[in-house]
């Protein structure tokens, strides 16, 4: 990662780096500074912080990348950025604000470090410049960035990130950039179909967050990885850091098996999809793992007891 030897990041830093794996939304800011000061040492890069930008990707950051990856324009994207935040991180806060002319990203963190924040600070808000560059160009910058942290010695990097607008030794950490940005599209997905998405994402993150059962949060990673085909436990059980036979026997436990809640998400979304929007079911299908209409058909049919045609006709008459 970035030149970063994993192994030694855990044996330098055992108690952090244990915490980064077992629930990186909640690490403090002194561990993720302490965390990526290391791996400025370990990968001799005084710029790791905007060096992670240009690795990461919204697949890497879990339910909320996937939110984020379905967003059907820049300002919908940072709408839901600033909401889900917590998921990521809830050592900081995300805020969006929105001028006549001017829009404003502003990121900050709930408690202050000893320890240098340059890395955080930059990748943070430079991880979102990567997103707007999605729906505008691959060298679009903000009209201005600010920055907590002190101005490093050589800012030619930054320059290429945030525009040549930098002040640093500021009060917050913000980019502003023209309001007409957010309109600007960065995914083809119907409006709709994202509203479904969001729905069954929330209502999962609710149950996750009162009841805390292995069933909830296998429904939620397959929901994140629906589009990318049938797919099996090995991916869930991996992002759960526990093994496919362990993963099976705690939810045979629950009284679930993990075909059963994948139909279910399947089902689910796919019946929501139907009856509240008008996206073309071979859509659907896709974004449900099935790249054959017929093998969607087929599926749904099991699973709903109609196909998704009469599934649609039956909502349009209670309409």
């Amino acid at each position: 990662m970035g030149g970063v030897d994993l192994q030694e990041l855990f044996r330098r830093l055992p108690q952090q780096m244990d915490a980064a794996s077992r629930a990186p939304e909640s690490l403090t800011p002194v561990v993720v500074n302490a965390i990526l000061l290391e791996c400025e040492s370990l990968s001799a890069d005084n710029n790791f912080g905007l060096r992670m930008v240009e690795l990461a990707s919204p697949s890497d950051l879990g339910i909320y990348g996937y939110l984020l990856k379905n967003a059907p324009t820049v300002g919908e994207a940072l709408e839901i950025a600033c909401r889900y935040y917590p998921i990521f991180y809830l050592g900081a806060t995300l805020r969006l604000s929105v001028g006549r002319r001017m829009a404003k990203l502003t990121y900050r963190t709930k408690a202050s470090s000893a320890l240098s924040v340059r890395h955080d600070n930059e990748w943070s808000l430079g991880f979102f410049v990567h997103v707007i560059r999605r729906g505008t160009s691959a060298d679009w910058t903000p009209a201005s960035a600010s920055f907590t942290h002190p101005a490093p010695e050589d800012v030619s990097e930054q320059i290429q990130h945030f525009g040549t607008n930098l002040q640093f030794g500021q009060a917050t950490n913000c980019i502003e950039f023209p309001a007409d940005v957010l309109l600007c599209r960065v995914n083809e997905t119907d409006p709709n179909l994202l509203r479904v998405l969001i729905q069954h994402a929330d209502g999962l993150l609710d149950r996750m967050q009162t009841e805390e059962e292995l069933a909830d949060r296998v429904r939620l990673l397959i929901l994140e990885h629906l589009d990318s085909g049938p797919g099996d436990a090995a991916g869930v059980a991996r992002k759960l850091r526990i093994s496919v036979s362990t993963l099976k026997r705690r939810l045979k436990q629950d009284g679930f098996s993990y075909r059963e809640l994948r139909d279910g998400v399947v089902r689910d979304v796919s019946q929501s999809a139907l009856r509240e929007t008008q996206v073309p079911i071979s859509e659907i299908a896709l974004r449900v793992g099935y790249s054959e209409l017929s093998a969607f058909d087929r599926a749904f049919s099991r699973l709903a007891g109609m196909t998704p045609r009469q599934c649609r006709a039956a909502a349009r008459k209670i309409r």
